[in-house]
């Protein structure tokens, strides 16, 4: 009996022995049976042009080691840092990607930038392999500047700047300085942002502006850039004024310039949209509101887009008030909008549609009008200059009695703003748009 378990006890041994050779056929030889080469690695960066040349530790980037060849597929080593990886590294025989990045997950929107790098290699038999992982900069910085002419003409604003994703990137007037943001493009994808301000001037008038800009229209093309904004890129976005020749202001500039990945200079990029470019270019359209008022000294003029206009209607003062529209280009589209300073003549802007009412082709208002003692005569297309008679609407405003604040209507404490409001946007042939607003306020 003793001699039947010991050959039992034998062949058992000798199964398991033969399992653990087949198990590591298997899963792969982890006791150094497998025929190996050394990796000797290097993690660096490469700075875009644009950014300063402060030098980047990357001791504290995460690297990850892995397989790609069969028989190696089931190696897969990760290091917490660059700092932790041996000088020499034993590996398999076999092919690799190695990847490093900078510590933490790559975001839409970050404050500083991201680096992130890989590399194909390949490990032989008894040899010492170098290699060097190079992280790029893989989201692109964009920064906000506001001219000293913007921050003393608007008192309050809100910009959106929008590479047609489901973020964008928001500003306003409580920053007048905001950091950097390093943006993440998809990559290949974005080949347009578009700005959009909304913003009041200090007198109280609305100004509203879009802008395009493309990188293909660059003033410099490289055979190494692309169309697409892509990471390691830099953009410097402006604001700036309009302002008329009477000195008011009546719109915004926004100029735009890039600093691609690999070159040093920075150039400028055109912008399209609503006043044609950085500034208002030649044949761009422009509306000057003209208010002419009697006083003390006789007749005075000015632009009134500005201050807007108030008088009494006791007093009978109100001033002839024309909005001056001029087109070179020749006029496609003029758009109006009137929102009531009290409550019985926003009923009668509700009935007669104006919330971005169409003028140009208008058959109809025109006669609705001039049943309420108002003319105004409708633009016709192709044409290069139209003038809207605000004044012309005084008296049927005066059948309605003052305005009134719009917060008291609803129920809220008054915030001083009481005002009938004239929003005109007009848009010509080249596509180019303008858009002016003017508040009319009425005494008793």
């Amino acid at each position: 009996m003793k001699r039947f378990n010991s050959i039992m006890f034998s062949t058992l041994a000798i199964i398991s022995l033969a399992s653990c050779e087949m198990k590591n056929e298997i899963w792969g030889d982890t006791t150094g049976k497998r025929e190996k080469g050394t990796l000797e690695l290097g993690v660096s960066v490469k700075e875009p042009t644009s950014q300063t040349r402060a030098i980047i530790q990357v001791t504290d980037f995460p690297v990850t080691i892995e397989g790609t060849s069969t028989e190696v597929a089931d190696v897969k080593k990760e290091y917490a840092s660059v700092s932790e990886i041996p000088a020499n590294l034993s590996l398999p025989v076999g092919d690799y990607t190695v990847a490093s990045h900078t510590p933490g997950e790559l975001q839409k929107k970050m404050a500083a930038p991201y680096y992130s790098g890989s590399l194909n290699m390949k490990i032989s038999k008894n040899v010492t392999t170098e290699a060097n992982v190079i992280c790029k900069m893989k989201n692109s910085r964009i920064r906000l500047k506001y001219g000293e002419d913007f921050k003393s003409s608007f008192k309050s604003w809100n910009i959106t700047i929008d590479d047609g994703s489901n973020t964008a990137m928001a500003f306003d007037q409580n920053d007048t300085a905001p950091a950097p943001i390093y943006w993440t493009f998809d990559e290949n994808t974005v080949e347009a942002i578009s700005v959009n301000i909304r913003a009041v001037t200090v007198a109280g008038n609305s100004v509203s502006e879009s802008r395009t800009f493309k990188k293909s229209d660059a003033a410099e093309k490289y055979d190494d850039v692309t169309k697409f904004f892509n990471g390691g890129d830099a953009l410097d976005i402006e604001m700036g004024t309009i302002e008329s020749s009477m000195g008011q202001v009546n719109g915004i500039t926004v100029t735009t310039s890039i600093t691609f990945e690999n070159h040093d200079e920075t150039v400028e990029i055109p912008m399209s949209g609503e006043g044609g470019g950085d500034e208002p270019g030649e044949g761009a359209p422009s509306l000057t509101c003209i208010g002419k008022k009697t006083n003390s000294e006789g007749v005075a003029e000015g632009n009134v887009f500005e201050t807007g206009v108030e008088y009494s209607i006791e007093a009978e003062n109100w001033p002839t008030t024309n909005i001056v529209i001029s087109t070179p280009a020749k006029l496609k589209s003029l758009k109006v909008t009137i929102v009531g300073g009290n409550e019985g003549f926003q009923g009668v802007c509700d009935d007669m549609g104006f919330t971005d009412r169409e003028l140009v082709g208008d058959t109809e208002l025109g006669d609705m009008l001039s049943g309420l003692g108002v003319n105004l005569p409708m633009p016709t297309a192709n044409s290069t200059n139209y003038t809207f008679p605000v004044g012309t609407f005084y008296p049927m405003m005066n059948i309605y009695g003052p305005t009134v604040d719009a917060d008291e209507m609803d129920g809220y404490k008054p915030d001083g703003r009481e005002s009938h409001v004239f929003q005109i946007t007009v848009e010509d042939e080249a596509g180019q748009k303008a858009s002016a607003s003017l508040s009319v306020t009425i005494k008793k």
